[in-house]
């Protein structure tokens, strides 16, 4: 997911490290950080497979950023617009971070077929659907277990029917994307 992100951002400019670790933490959320040990790990990784390169240095002598160290910029090639396509392709496994994918795609559409972006769509669709089936199979099974105290159980059903009420409004908006996209082609005109 990490790969796809930057691999996204580059494929309209070139940027530094320290940007794309900024977009991708204020993309996570406030609460869940993305550290310094995983994205430039990753970069050097991309680098050694020849999906990025770093953009020949042009700063000034002395031009430094942080803690005295120049400022590396980085710009895709031609394999790395290459893997961006095919991991744009391929079906997000699920897993907790499936939401967090699906919106790092979401936000790549403009670059993608139309064709694409209709399957990325349906599969987003099949995982609320999956998760709902959960959530009820959940909240019809703590309703019965005798096991659990009342005043427990009474609580434990209100969890899980927010949390399928949440899920049904995902399930909504996408269904909405969805039908916007097959009747006028675009699909992410209307919010």
């Amino acid at each position: 997911m990490y790969e796809l992100f930057i691999l996204g951002e580059l494929m309209n400019n070139p940027m530094h490290g320290y940007l794309l670790h900024q977009i991708l933490n204020g993309i996570v959320g406030p609460t869940r950080k993305v550290s310094w040990g995983a994205i430039y790990p990753l970069i050097h990784g991309m680098l050694a497979d020849g999906l990025i390169e770093q953009v020949p240095d042009e700063q000034p002598e002395g031009s430094k950023q942080g803690r005295g160290k120049k400022i590396k910029t980085y710009k895709l090639t031609d394999e790395g617009r290459i893997r961006f396509f095919r991991l744009m392709e391929e079906p997000i496994p699920y897993s907790s971070d499936y939401e967090l994918h699906f919106y790092t795609k979401l936000k790549n559409f403009e670059l993608i077929s139309k064709e694409l972006q209709f399957l990325i769509l349906h599969q987003y669709k099949d995982y609320l659907r999956y998760e709902i089936r959960h959530e009820e199979e959940r909240l019809e099974y703590a309703s019965k277990d005798e096991r659990i105290p009342g005043g427990e159980q009474k609580y434990i059903q209100i969890f899980f029917r927010h949390r399928l009420e949440k899920l049904r409004c995902d399930e909504t908006w996408v269904m909405q994307l969805i039908e916007s996209h097959r009747a006028d082609g675009q699909g992410l005109e209307r919010e």
